[in-house]
């Protein structure tokens, strides 16, 4: 099992690095951008009397630091970085050996393709959870860099309820790795079917929060879901939104692997 471990991490550590590559440029652009950005959203509430009307958050956005990267890391950007790598990191495995034609000497090793397949599951899990991981304590220590406080509870617990939700995403990648011919086609088409919509929805419901209305996509909108309510407690959880990102990972995993255990390689 180890060398599978270690194998699935070797075709994939390019994609880790960048990862973190992404994940530096988007936090530590969003921290240092606060003040400025501060005193732009102060200027405009200040001289404009319809500001208020067009950007209610704007208060909040100046008042509190931990809206702030809530809303621009963990509703937004960040958890947009997460999402597309997870889904990167799903891919590889015994759909990249078809193609190099290895997949044969490696089926022909005394391991069960279940094996194979978990293994390269468990690596994308363990990337996509040091990944958000990183970018957190990144986001901390930047912070602290310009001498912001902030809630260290508030990170933790938004960071778990983006991975723990997240594993969505690592489950379909796995599953639309197998089925399309390709892995760079693969990866195209699996982006377009799924980020087009996850995109939009995701702006759409962002725009409904800031008009303070409800919507019913807000119980299937994965960003959504992701985020969370920027003050997470135990009772704020999205848990029927959870309940259902769970039921679909579990459903995307069984037909991945009964899937990648049929497939002629």
């Amino acid at each position: 099992m180890k060398m599978l471990l270690l194998k699935a991490w070797t075709e994939t550590r390019v994609r880790f690095f960048s990862s973190l590559l992404a994940a530096v440029v988007v936090c530590l652009y969003h921290v240092t951008q606060h003040a400025w950005l501060v005193t732009m959203w102060t200027h405009t509430l200040a001289n404009d009397p319809k500001a208020l009307t067009h950007f209610p958050w704007m208060p909040l956005g100046i008042s509190s630091y931990n809206w702030y990267l809530w809303h621009y890391l963990f509703d937004n950007y960040l958890q947009q970085i997460w999402v597309l790598f997870a889904v990167l990191f799903a891919f590889g495995g015994l759909a990249r050996e078809k193609l190099n034609g290895t997949a044969p000497f490696s089926l022909g090793l005394p391991i069960s393709r279940k094996r194979w397949l978990l293994s390269r599951l468990l690596i994308a899990f363990i990337e996509s959870i040091a990944l958000a991981v990183f970018a957190i304590a990144f986001t901390a220590i930047a912070s602290i860099a310009i001498h912001q406080t902030f809630s260290v509870t508030g990170l933790i617990l938004h960071t778990t309820l983006m991975v723990a939700t997240g594993i969505f995403f690592i489950a379909f990648g796995d599953l639309c790795s197998s089925l399309f011919p390709g892995e760079y086609l693969a990866i195209i088409l699996t982006l377009l079917i799924f980020g087009t919509p996850y995109l939009i929805v995701q702006t759409y419901e962002q725009h409904m929060r800031v008009l303070g209305r409800g919507d019913w996509l807000r119980n299937i909108d994965l960003a959504h879901i992701m985020a969370g309510p920027w003050q997470l407690t135990w009772t704020t959880l999205p848990w029927l939104g959870m309940a259902i990102m769970w039921t679909m990972t579990a459903l995307l995993l069984i037909a991945a692997i009964k899937h990648g255990d049929r497939v002629d390689y």
